[in-house]
């Protein structure tokens, strides 16, 4: 182990300066720099990088001082800022990197504090350091040091960058509260909020303003870069859950703008797309916390408005949330067990234990039901609320009565479409009167359009044209009420002009080429293709037919998106080959007329596709004309090759792409266009099918004199209309509170680890859904937190296991030098202890000496400090003379106690002549040897 002092080991200098994203990178840097210096004096090479090239020379104590902060060594960093001159604090090392810079970098919260203590200390980015670290106690100590106000946190960060020096890790747009929210560092980002950062929301991709003109004027990537930035940072779980009063309506708006935002902003449209699934993800987890149907019918319950209360009666569910997800695409969400747990629930809600019963035994109940169909629609109409009516009114009975209607339907087209509708020899007559089957036709088409009206006024245009299927019926309809129209303007024409359209009766080939009757059975034909179209969409709520019938769907897409290249190269080929045919129309050289206008070119191209033509047709029939010929045969055969073998390929590869993107979310996407089938069924009205929805009932008679009446009485009454009634916990939100949130932040439950369910409520009569919503988010952030402590342990914890390991070393080096200092000082205090009790004059000898002061008679053995003369410390001269003392005092004890056993043994000698003589006491080797033993 090198003193504090010393310069750090080779393995130490390679981790000088590293970041907790680039130590690994830092570490081999270093390397590298310290291989090219020990081969720089063999072959000097420039440096490509302008930092290293100009060289960053420092002083011998600042490198000490930057060396003493990596290895986290802080009696060194005290001495360094003692020494005189005093050591320049914000000194940075070779990669630019500042003392307390690497100090928040390795954690180390005493050399941070202590660094912070000190006149003159530039933060910079040490505070994006720490929040990235997420070390609460280094950002908190940072963010209260008087040279960070409380607007540099939030969007002003970038105005404290000079010119120049902005920093390699960092961009200046990235300010403290944003790349909180991009680490997701709950804690500290609501100390953030609590000291009044914010972000600004970005404006609106197409806005004018002077602000947004005079960014994308001065850089236009920064300003995008900043958009991304801020949206990362409001698409984050963190700051969702700690800024919105509603998480989950906050996740779904800004899923569907950042979409919109892929859409316009092709270049970055993966980071859109990408914040956008973080958003859907985060409202999937959070339902995923619920653990009761209470829960769950809370949140689907919740409305769009924040005044909106949802209701948790199970009998009076309006599913909200649900819709709305449905509106946002949220797929995830509504794909999700618990959503679909509940909408199993209401779906089959009147048939317990439906779902348990055996296939054949379902089959036969529903044939049942289907067998006394007329009787239930009349039954119902006349008793309404009886208990029957309630299970005719459930979703599973309506979407089967409804379903058995259209089924019936069909059949009627069938029957009109085969000879039985032919055998009264209508044939031949020309705007004939309808006949029976034709009728019911006609009343079925009547009740699904009034089906159509109302599903139209309760959803709203926006709502029913967002929906393909609707676009399906609405061309279905439209095409059948043009037939209609067409067979009443034929029978009109020949029943009251017979003589300006000619007779009714006569063969087809002599009728009119625009004939009503003709133009009425053509747009028939094409509503009854789409009648049959239309029966497919019910096949979503069968789990095997469903997937399919969604990959078909997709097909149809890109069928359309290889159709619009397709015609492209069709019409350019048709140009062409009838540039170069149309010459020879009045000659008889040509086989055929394929390619002598263009209409009958683009034909014969078209069915070419399928075999259909034959290549005599590019023949011309003359023996000088072989070079039109050979152009005719190379444009014939290059449109075989393009539209064949590379066109129609493409259009197999597009739809193999769709289905297998299907596939690989089948479950997701038939559950998300399930749910939407459902909810067709969930809402009051329509229960009567067709075509006893055209009925009058008498409930719908009731309810329009109740409307009347009401309407009446609001015309008459002058009143003004009554406020609705708030809860006491209710919050108020103004118009504009998604631009403030320092507001927003207010009224959302604040983050506690400790507890579950903390609020910030002041009145105790709390909201229903925001007391469920609050127990959510608690629980989501503990999840959170749970799933980060168990991940695995990656290298940068290692290095910072080792950069603890190494701060403590030199702690405990530091503690061995204090004990050891301690131990000499108690054992020269023992020495003068010892001396007192040999000698008690030697003080009053000490005393007289020249020079020397008079020493404290105080004993300082228990203190623990060393013994002092009137106190001061004693020097070495005087210990030297105490040590002589001591000496000279023992030889003469030793002396007079030798001579005194001498004397004895020499009287004994007399009486006794044979006892061993001693040694004399002027035996100086003899005293000599009893001192060493004593």
């Amino acid at each position: 182990m090198s003193s504090p002092g010393e310069g750090p080991s080779d393995s130490q200098t390679s981790r000088n300066g590293s970041t907790r994203k680039n130590k690994v990178a830092s570490r081999e840097n270093g390397i590298v720099m310290r291989n090219w210096s020990s081969r720089s004096s063999a072959r000097p090479m420039p440096i490509p990088l302008k930092s290293l090239n100009e060289g960053h020379r420092m002083d011998p104590q600042e490198r000490i001082f930057l060396e003493a902060a990596e290895r986290g060594d802080k009696h060194t960093i005290m001495r360094c800022l003692q020494a005189q001159p005093h050591v320049n604090i914000n000194c940075t090392n070779i990669l630019g990197r500042s003392a307390i810079q690497i100090a928040v970098d390795n954690e180390n919260i005493e050399i941070v504090e202590l660094l912070l203590k000190q006149d003159g200390v530039k933060i910079g980015d040490a505070l994006l350091y720490a929040i990235r670290e997420g070390v609460y106690r280094i950002v908190e100590m940072l963010i209260n040091h008087p040279s960070i106000s409380r607007h540099m946190l939030g969007p002003e960060w970038a105005k404290t960058k000079i010119q120049g020096d902005e920093s390699s890790d960092y961009s200046p747009d990235i300010s403290p509260i944003i790349l909180a929210a991009h680490c997701n560092q709950f804690e500290i980002l609501q100390l953030l909020l609590s000291r009044g950062a914010r972000i600004d929301r970005p404006h609106q991709l197409s806005c004018s303003c002077t602000r947004c003109r005079e960014q994308v004027s001065d850089d236009s990537l920064r300003h995008s870069l900043l958009r991304i930035h801020t949206y990362r940072a409001l698409a984050s779980p963190a700051w969702i859950s700690l800024t919105s009063p509603d998480p989950i309506l906050t996740a779904f708006k800004l899923s569907w703008e950042l979409e919109l935002l892929a859409n316009k902003e092709n270049e970055f449209k993966d980071t859109y797309v990408e914040l956008s699934e973080n958003c859907k993800k985060y409202a999937c987890d959070l339902l995923d916390q619920c653990r009761s149907s209470e829960e769950v019918i809370a949140v689907l319950n919740k409305g769009d408005g924040p005044d909106d209360d949802p209701v948790l009666d199970p009998e009076k569910l309006t599913l909200a949330r649900l819709k709305l997800s449905l509106k946002y695409e949220q797929k995830r969400f509504v794909s999700h067990p618990h959503c679909q747990q509940l909408l199993a629930s209401i779906w089959y809600d009147g048939l317990p234990g439906w779902r348990k019963r055996h296939t054949f035994t379902k089959f036969l109940i529903c044939l049942g039901l289907i067998c006394i169909w007329p009787f239930m629609a009349v039954y119902y109409l006349f008793f309404p609320k009886s208990q029957m009516g309630q299970m005719i009114r459930t979703p599973f009975m309506k979407f089967l009565y409804h379903s058995t209607s259209f089924v019936v339907f069909l059949l009627l087209l069938i029957l009109a479409s085969t000879e039985i509708s032919s055998i009264d020899g209508r044939g031949m007559s020309r705007g004939p009167p309808p006949s029976q089957l034709e009728w019911l036709i006609t009343f079925w088409v009547i009740g699904f359009i009034w089906s159509e009206c109302k599903q139209l006024w309760e959803e709203g245009l926006k709502a029913y044209i967002r929906q393909w299927w609707n676009w399906l019926d609405f061309i279905m309809l439209a095409l059948y009420l043009c037939t209609f129209s067409c067979r009443i303007v034929g029978y009109i024409q020949l029943e009251f002009w017979p003589e300006r359209y000619g007779p009714r009766d006569m063969l087809r080939s002599d009728w009119p080429h625009n004939d009503p009757t003709l133009i009425s059975e053509g747009l028939f034909a094409i509503a009854n293709v789409f009648s049959f179209a239309r029966f497919i969409y019910l096949f979503l709520q069968h789990p095997h037919l469903g997937p399919l019938q969604i990959s078909l769907g997709c097909m149809l897409i890109d069928i359309a998106k290889f159709l619009f290249i397709f015609f492209l190269v069709l019409i350019s080929f048709a140009c062409g080959l009838n540039q170069l045919y149309w010459h020879y129309g009045n000659e008889d050289n040509l086989a055929s007329d394929a390619f002598l206008t263009l209409p009958s070119t683009l034909t014969t191209l078209f069915w070419s596709l399928f075999s259909i033509t034959h290549i005599t047709d590019v023949v011309i029939d003359a023996p000088n004309l072989h070079i039109p010929q050979l152009m005719g045969s190379l444009l014939f055969g290059a449109y075989h090759v393009a539209s064949i073998i590379v066109l129609l390929n493409m259009l197999i590869a597009m739809m193999s792409n769709s289905f297998n993107s299907i596939e690989d979310h089948a479950d997701r996407e038939w559950k998300f266009a399930r749910s939407k089938l459902w909810m067709g069924y969930f809402d009051e009205g329509s229960t009567s099918p067709t075509p006893f929805n055209l009925i009058v009932s008498p409930k719908s008679v009731y309810f329009f004199l109740k409307a009347t009446k009401d309407f009446l009485c609001k015309c008459c009454s002058r009143e003004e209309p009554k406020l609705r009634r708030q809860s006491m916990g209710t919050i108020k939100h103004d118009a504009n509170s998604n631009n403030h949130v320092n507001s927003i932040a207010s009224e959302r439950p604040k983050y506690t680890p400790n507890s579950e369910t903390t609020s910030v409520q002041t009145t105790e009569d709390i909201p229903k859904y925001e007391d469920i919503m609050a127990r959510l988010v608690s629980r989501y952030i503990h999840q959170f937190k749970k799933n980060l402590r168990n991940q695995e342990v990656n290298e940068d914890d290692l290095l910072e296991i080792k950069q603890d390991i190494s701060s403590l070393r030199y702690e405990l080096r530091e503690d061995r030098k204090r004990e050891t200092a301690r131990a000499t000082g108690h054992i020269d205090n023992l020495k003068r202890d010892i001396m007192r009790s040999l000698k008690p004059g030697l003080h009053s000898n000490m005393n007289g000496i020249p020079g020397n002061p008079p020493i404290s008679p105080t004993s300082s053995f228990n203190s623990g400090i060393p013994y002092t003369i009137s106190g001061n410390v004693m020097s070495q001269q005087e210990l030297d003379y105490l040590k002589r003392e001591i000496t000279m005092e023992l030889k003469h004890e030793i002396r007079e106690a030798v001579g005194e056993i001498v004397e004895a043994m020499n009287t004994n000698a007399m009486n006794n002549s044979t006892a061993p003589a001693l040694p004399s006491n002027s035996n100086d080797l003899y005293h000599t040897h009893l001192y060493t033993q004593l």
